[in-house]
């Protein structure tokens, strides 16, 4: 049998402690997520959760929390989620979109299906309620979304359906009925009730620091942010996303919002992990920061 020694037992704390935030840009289709658990813990945002169950996940869309939770994912899996307030089913009753008149819903279902959109039913979403007695609810009330839906229509007239889609977001309504002992975690609470009305990203990335404050490096995989083209995002064409057709989504908020992490934590170092050479300038005066090649990542990592 062979010997251990005192040696055996230390743990090497020289090592620089790790955690990976993956963003769903295309730049890291392909890789096996699996393989960053040896390196540090992980976490992810959205539409994430179908393909891999990361340490945390991180949603601050309405249409998305809502699928998320209907999955029954929130059972087994921590989640963060924008605005998680509960609420008594008393409340449910007050939440009709009945409340439109019916020849307002007619024209309204006729315009939506000249451009090949949904009709005024489908923006009402609903999880199945069994016995659950509290729920959430997102989106805005039936005159605002009247109002919303004439305002788009006329406004993006004569655009591509698709970018039609991308102008409506989240106007709707969303009730999710949840559980007693589920895993979903409210933002303003875990932030002390500092709501930032940040995108999912940038949120995951504080997520990921705020629960693991001893960590040295952040790695940000999935984070391409162009400025030009379509759409880049792997779940494009899915429940919730845009099409491929769609123009490319700006992401100067998302840019923003990232500088405010870099600021509030100097002494993490931030690593934007993509192979296509592309930089983000507004970064370069911040010197925890720096974009790097899945290969440089590797070399990091694997020590």
């Amino acid at each position: 049998m062979q010997q251990l020694s005192l040696l055996d037992f230390i743990v090497d704390n020289s090592k620089p402690k790790n955690v990976f935030v993956l963003g769903n840009g295309e730049s890291r289709d392909g890789y096996d997520l699996k393989q960053f658990r040896q390196w540090g813990k992980i976490y992810g945002c959205n539409a994430l959760y179908r393909d891999f169950q990361p340490d945390g996940l991180i949603s601050t869309d309405w249409a998305m929390m809502h699928e998320i939770y209907s999955s029954g994912y929130c059972s087994n899996n921590k989640c963060y989620f924008r605005q998680w307030k509960l609420l008594p089913e008393q409340f449910f009753e007050m939440l009709q979109y009945t409340g439109l008149e019916q020849s307002s819903m007619e024209q309204l279902n006729e315009q939506l299906k000249s451009l090949d959109l949904d009709t005024v039913d489908k923006f009402l979403h609903q999880n199945e309620k069994g016995s659950r007695t509290q729920l959430v609810c997102h989106g805005i009330d039936p005159e605002r979304f009247k109002d919303a839906i004439l305002e788009i229509l006329s406004k993006f007239k004569g655009l591509p359906k698709g970018d039609v889609r991308q102008k409506l977001g989240n106007a709707g309504l969303w009730i999710t009925w949840v559980d007693d002992n589920d895993m979903a975690e409210d933002l303003d609470t875990f932030f002390d009730g500092e709501f930032m009305g940040w995108s999912s990203g940038p949120t995951a990335v504080r997520v990921a620091i705020e629960e693991n404050k001893d960590i040295d490096n952040i790695y940000m995989l999935g984070f391409d942010m162009p400025r030009d083209g379509k759409v880049n995002n792997v779940y494009k064409d899915t429940d919730c996303y845009i099409t491929s057709d769609c123009k490319y989504v700006s992401p100067m908020n998302w840019i923003e919002q990232h500088e405010n992490n870099f600021k509030k934590y100097p002494d993490k170092k931030f690593y934007r992990v993509i192979d296509d050479g592309s930089e983000i300038p507004e970064w370069s005066d911040y010197n925890n920061v720096k974009t790097i090649t899945y290969g440089n990542m590797w070399g990091r990592v694997v020590v």
